[in-house]
């Protein structure tokens, strides 16, 4: 998927403060292994992601920071009910124009997590809980975090010879690092997609209140609110 939003930071984490700010994002999950068939099956995945934050304040447009994740994950599928079990890298890089303004020290933000993921479905709504450990740790913080998150999808409608409906989903998350505070992220919006809702585009309205998702910034407070654009490949 590629992932754009435009959003307009009240509280901002950068030395940048308040300002309007750009977030591209790159990402899929990829299946790799049917490792089980049947009633039960059991698949192995790989998933990566990249996004990056720019200031749309800044002349050059610098950017502030950029965060990867590659992962793997081995899923149970029942009939409502989907299990997975995750490992997964995750690393965040300053900007190098941000660090020519704003002179510091970079975070080195390097960690290896395993976590647990359950997904089950009620009609059309779906309801994620998330249990994580960083089991290796560059920064030696405080390893634990849970979250929990549900969606909602709208009966599908005939358009244009494909697919449109509603979405409206809410994510709310703690780690250990931060005193277990807690953030708060939503989105809502519309999805247009080919006839059988594979392939499509989203336009949502997106919102944060907590702390920070860039992980250059980990123990600040972010506030934002803004578009979203996501085109599923």
């Amino acid at each position: 998927a590629i992932v754009g939003r435009i959003i307009h930071v009240s509280k901002g984490e950068s030395a940048f403060g308040a300002e309007w700010e750009a977030e591209p994002a790159l990402g899929e999950v990829w299946p790799l292994l049917a490792m089980a068939r049947g009633k039960v099956p059991l698949t192995l995945h790989l998933g990566t992601v990249v996004y990056g934050r720019f200031s749309l304040g800044d002349a050059a447009s610098a950017m502030i920071s950029n965060d990867w994740h590659v992962n793997l994950l081995l899923t149970a599928d029942f009939r409502k009910l989907r299990l997975a079990l995750e490992g997964y890298h995750e690393s965040s890089h300053l900007g190098d124009e941000y660090r020519d303004r704003f002179p510091g020290p970079r975070v080195n933000w390097s960690r290896e997590i395993v976590g647990l993921w359950a997904r089950y479905q009620v009609g059309r709504a779906l309801v994620y809980g998330n249990a994580s450990y960083a089991a290796i740790d560059a920064r030696n913080v405080g390893r634990g975090a849970v979250a929990l998150a549900a969606e909602h999808y709208g009966k599908r409608g005939a358009i244009l010879g494909g697919t449109a409906q509603t979405i409206l989903a809410l994510h709310v998350d703690a780690q250990e690092y931060t005193d277990w505070k807690v953030t708060w992220s939503g989105r809502a919006g519309i999805r247009l997609a080919d006839p059988i809702g594979r392939r499509g585009f989203a336009f949502l309205f997106t919102f944060l209140d907590g702390m920070s998702p860039q992980r250059q910034f980990f123990l600040q407070r972010s506030r934002y609110a803004g578009i979203e654009v996501r085109f599923d490949m």
